[in-house]
């Protein structure tokens, strides 16, 4: 385990001698819903294991934490983080709510810093043969594959049980988040996925039960999507319907259909899910599937900032590419 932690800064981050690293974890509040107090317990554990790793190799590490302001992802750092992280080279973010679309992360790339984000990591996946054990070549040649395929199309169209939706696609914004980390880039951990900011979209698409979301679902829930905006959600369950409608209607431009990707990691499967716990960052990575996201797109490089972004994957879905 301990050398997968030190492969993934030198491999996945590229770092280089004398280089300085963040590590940045969230800490519990009461305020927070019980039912994550584990993810958090997790977080700090992650985090001081790589923090313990890096020191016994003689890296500049630093171990950074806050309580955030509000319980989801999409809500920014406090300015005290700003501050500590401001001259650092690495920012490994293994966090219970993401920081990926927020302007926290969009000030680091700019300054060229490169930023892992780690959202609900578990410490086993850094295992032998886990989701960080991986064979960096395929993958690199898995999503470079899809992403070209992206780039090279003027729409795709998704069709899978109780779905159909076409994607009209920005060429101009497909992204391969093969792994690697370059300087002035946030990338997940583990990777990997295709992905890219739709220009516009049309159709549903259906999430079902056991599959998310930012949890795993209790009911089938269809999506309908209108000029890249998901217009309705349905479900035979009214009463759970209500719960999942603030995720995309709460504020303006929640619902805007931001990403569609796919996922490129042969070392995530469903047993993986079964195995380590759910997590809808390894969920979205698992090798075939594909997800829509709503929400934030601006750390994409499309033009909708809103503090949240959710992404929705499906399973055994067909993948139709027009030129």
């Amino acid at each position: 385990m301990k050398q997968t932690i030190l492969k993934t800064l030198k491999q996945n981050l590229q770092y280089q001698e004398g280089e300085k690293v963040a590590i940045i974890y969230q800490e519990w509040d009461d305020s927070f819903d019980n039912s994550l107090k584990q993810n958090f317990d997790n977080s700090k554990i992650v985090s001081e294991e790589m923090y313990k790793v890096f020191k016994e190799n003689n890296i500049n590490t630093k171990l950074l934490s806050y309580i955030p302001e509000e319980a989801r992802s999409g809500v920014d750092a406090p300015k005290e983080i700003y501050e500590k992280a401001k001259d650092k080279d690495i920012i490994f973010m293994p966090t219970v709510f993401s920081l990926t679309h927020t302007d926290f992360t969009n000030k680091q790339k700019e300054r060229g810093a490169r930023l892992a984000s780690m959202p609900k990591f578990a410490l086993d996946w850094f295992e032998t043969s886990g989701p960080m054990d991986v064979n960096m070549k395929k993958i690199i040649a898995l999503t470079k594959e899809y992403s070209d395929k992206m780039r090279n199309s003027s729409s795709v169209t998704i069709k899978a049980a109780e779905t159909e939706i076409v994607i009209e696609i920005n060429n101009n914004l497909v992204h391969e988040s093969n792994g690697i980390i370059p300087k002035g880039e946030c990338g997940n951990l583990p990777g990997a996925e295709s992905f890219c900011v739709p220009k516009n979209a049309n159709g549903y698409f259906t999430i079902f039960k056991g599959w998310g979301g930012p949890f795993p679902l209790e009911h089938n829930i269809r999506f309908i999507v209108e000029d890249c905006k998901i217009i309705r959600l349905e479900c035979s369950n009214e009463k759970y319907l209500e719960k999942v409608k603030p995720l995309i209607f709460k504020e303006k431009n929640f619902n805007v259909l931001a990403e569609f990707g796919i996922g490129t990691n042969p070392n995530v499967t469903k047993e993986s899910l079964k195995k380590y716990g759910w997590s809808g960052l390894l969920e979205e990575k698992i090798y075939g599937t594909v997800h829509f996201a709503n929400g934030n797109s601006a750390g994409m490089g499309g033009d909708n900032n809103v503090p949240v972004h959710l992404d929705w994957v499906i399973e055994n879905a067909k993948i139709e590419w027009e030129k």
